[in-house]
């Protein structure tokens, strides 16, 4: 097992897994696999090369097995917190560690980064092994937001949390 920040080497796997992602997932994401199936390979190498996202990837026997971004506020007063998103395990990894070990790399990622001191993330309400995991990494509720999205005729609440890094040990 091996984590790492992502290239633009790494683009086609890692855009295969987020397809993946948004097609068996889509309660988790506020992309659709429509919107997303035709985007330009470009785009996807260029977002991984931003200077406002990390993208990380857990690699399970040389293969990419699951993902998370950080990504980074430009305004002024909003850069010292950073945003959770897109974080995917592959089904053959779940139930292995690897997503407690992926979500605690991305906290030192954004300890690392200069500024930093709060991490948000959004997770639905419905998943409760993912809210298991980000409260064991010491994230902690602070709003629900009712109907956040819509899928067809079904609404998805949404859970808000966040990590004070300070307060982490």
């Amino acid at each position: 097992m091996e984590i790492r920040r992502l290239t633009a080497a790494d683009a086609e796997a890692y855009w295969e897994l987020r397809l993946q992602a948004l097609q068996h997932h889509p309660d988790a994401f506020s992309t659709t696999y429509e919107e997303a199936a035709n985007r330009p390979i470009e785009q996807v190498k260029a977002n991984l090369t931003s200077a406002t996202a990390e993208t990380y990837g857990i690699f399970n026997d040389g293969k990419l097995a699951g993902n998370a971004t950080l990504r980074y506020e430009l305004l002024t007063k909003l850069q010292h917190r950073a945003e959770l998103v897109a974080v995917y395990l592959a089904p053959e990894v779940k139930g292995n560690g690897y997503g407690k070990m992926l979500i605690r790399h991305m906290v030192q990622a954004a300890r690392k980064r200069e500024g930093i001191e709060k991490v948000n993330l959004v997770v639905a309400a419905t998943n409760h092994v993912a809210k298991h995991v980000y409260e064991q990494a010491g994230f902690k509720q602070f709003a629900i937001e009712k109907n956040a999205m819509k899928i067809e005729d079904t609404y998805i609440t949404e859970i808000h949390m966040a990590l004070m890094l300070e307060e982490q040990t």
